[in-house]
């Protein structure tokens, strides 16, 4: 299999994976009406307890984020497919612009997590109480279960996808910084500083080896894709008082316990809880 033959079957694979995201997100919405969840929470107002007092700093950090990252995967996906004539140049300068925010609000929600006055990063951290949850929180979000752990602000698998996410981003920054060819480092580019001496010399050329990173780069972007798709979607679904509340728009009258429905933890959970 040739290079170019390489890139096609990745763009078959992940639009075939993304397809069966859309279709898994339109069962589980389907679910979400034929258990009555649906009209517990958007008709009776019954939500499951949350705790999401969010410092203004954070929000508007996440917004800048989520609109780079926006910027991102549109312009990365077009300069993938150039769906319309004339903007490609254009596109690659929206991609390095918020590129660079990006990494900037990177390091900037990182400072503020460990070093600000309102640090926040014990949030985030999985804990063993935390991972006591995981087996209860998938079965609720499977419908397999009513009853929803509230352990933190976040649940276990938001603090999973959240800590991944951060993972992800340090490597696509790597990656995307690697795909820049222009020797103005002293004589030498970013390639060839990042993967040209190294995965280079495995390889046997800084071509091949930036030819890696892109591909690598690929992959990330399809993921950022899927994961920002189900947490939109989860956003807009199951935790909509999150949301409102993050956004500043209103508050909505929360019930239901620890729990959607049931009020009483598993023994396990509320062992772990204990703790």
């Amino acid at each position: 299999m040739n290079l170019t033959e390489f890139n096609v079957w990745l763009d078959v694979v992940f639009t075939a994976l993304y397809a069966v995201v859309i279709v898994a997100l339109i069962v589980h919405f389907a679910f979400d009406v034929i258990t009555g969840r649906f009209r517990k929470k958007w008709i009776d107002g019954q939500w499951p307890e949350h705790d999401h007092a969010v410092p203004a700093m954070p929000k508007v950090l996440h917004f800048v984020h989520m609109a780079c990252i926006l910027l991102l995967a549109f312009s990365g996906m077009y300069i993938r497919f150039p769906f319309f004539e004339g903007g490609r140049i254009a596109m690659r300068w929206v991609h390095y612009v918020a590129m660079i925010v990006v990494c900037v609000v990177l390091l900037w929600r990182i400072w503020y997590a460990f070093f600000s006055k309102n640090k926040d990063w014990r949030e985030f951290a999985v804990r063993r109480k935390d991972m006591a949850s995981l087996i209860a929180v998938a079965k609720f979000y499977a419908y397999l279960s009513n009853y929803k752990p509230h352990t933190a602000k976040y649940n276990v698998m938001q603090k999973l996808v959240y800590n991944v996410f951060l993972y992800l981003m340090f490597l696509q920054a790597f990656t995307g910084f690697a795909l820049v060819t222009a020797p103005f480092i002293f004589g030498y580019s970013p390639r060839d500083l990042l993967v040209g001496w190294w995965l280079g010399a495995l390889l046997g050329s800084a071509d091949l080896a930036g030819w890696w990173a892109r591909i690598a780069h690929y992959v990330i972007n399809w993921l950022f894709i899927i994961m920002v798709t189900a947490h939109v979607y989860l956003s807009a679904t199951v935790d909509i008082p999150c949301t409102l509340d993050f956004f500043g728009i209103r508050k909505l009258k929360v019930t239901g316990g620890h729990g959607h429905e049931e009020h009483a933890a598993p023994a396990g959970v509320a062992m772990a809880e204990a703790e």
